[in-house]
């Protein structure tokens, strides 16, 4: 088979299923975001998706009070001991 034949072949396939060529589906331990999507609070829908950008992708941002929690009114931080 010819390098052209499996290209077209990868992107019938990825077509068919509904992907994009190069995009994982969401799996456990596969998270659904990708660095570089988002960056303010308002942005996330989750906790969960705060903290993966926080964590993984290193957007300090998001830590306005820098207590160690992303996007407080999603994470429910509760009340900083920080001095305002």
């Amino acid at each position: 088979m010819t390098r052209l034949t499996l290209a077209i072949l990868v992107l019938l396939t990825a077509a068919a299923a509904g992907q994009t060529p190069g995009t994982v589906p969401p799996q456990p331990g596969n998270p659904p975001w990708r660095c570089g999507e988002k960056t303010y609070c308002t942005q996330m829908t989750s906790c969960e998706e705060a903290m993966f950008h926080f964590r993984t992708c290193g957007v300090v941002r998001l830590d306005g009070d820098r207590d160690g929690v992303p996007c407080e009114r999603l994470c429910g931080g509760g009340r900083s001991t920080r001095r305002r």
